[in-house]
């Protein structure tokens, strides 16, 4: 019922959709929509791979789900949204939303790089809710993916009263001509009415004056006579 409008939230993410500037991918995405973040790197299996939206980490890939963790972000924005594919290292984010609008980074840990790498092994239990800060000297960033969320604004429906009110006045100002036609079929019969006694008067009239002559005349001739 209600029209649409379309706002777009400039932000950042996905790998060359609408282009490539300074080695930072461009893409435009609908609200609701889902998106996936290709790193376009070879990964071993004992390679990591860190994903960070806004310098915090939402993702520690370490080669299989039980060695990985991925985190709610900031205010639980990407609980139950992440989803990684443990051979590529990429990442996707699903029902994206205005507040999903930001800087993604994949930060690449090979496995020779044993020094960093093994500090980065996550706990026996993934912590989830857990706000890790990036740090400048961990791993290589290998992709950073710029986003904008696009999304359909509708304008609000006419609430059950509202439309009910309307139907009523709708209801009101069609009775209206009704009672005019009353009022003027009421007028009329008057009308008629009284021309009809006028008429009725005039005759009777008339008649009682041509009765009145004739007597006359007859009462004349019986005086001749």
């Amino acid at each position: 019922m209600g029209g649409y409008f379309v706002l777009t939230l400039f932000v950042f993410l996905v790998d060359g959709v609408v282009g490539d500037t300074s080695g930072i991918s461009l893409v435009s995405v609908m609200e609701g929509d889902s998106v996936t973040l290709n790193t376009g790197v070879t990964k071993q299996q004992r390679d990591k791979m860190l994903w960070y939206f806004n310098d915090t980490l939402i993702a520690l890939i370490n080669g299989e789900a039980s060695k990985s963790c991925l985190y709610d972000g900031e205010g639980g924005i990407f609980r139950d949204r992440l989803q990684v594919d443990y051979e590529t290292g990429s990442l996707t984010i699903t029902n994206i939303s205005p507040e999903h609008a930001g800087r993604y980074e994949a930060n690449f840990i090979q496995s020779k790089s044993s020094g960093t790498s093994h500090s980065l092994n996550r706990n026996s239990k993934c912590d989830s809710a857990k706000i890790t800060r990036k740090m400048s000297n961990i791993g290589d960033t290998i992709k950073t993916f710029n986003l904008s969320v696009s999304t359909s604004l509708s304008v609000p429906d006419k609430t059950d009263e509202e439309l009910n009110k309307i139907g009523k006045d709708q209801e009101h100002d069609s009775s209206l001509p009704s009672s005019y036609m009353v009022g003027i079929a009421v007028a009329v019969v008057v009308l008629v009415c009284g021309a009809l006694v006028t008429a009725g008067v005039i005759y009777y009239r008339r008649r009682s004056s041509k009765h009145a002559e004739e007597e006359k005349n007859k009462l004349e001739h019986l005086l001749k006579v």
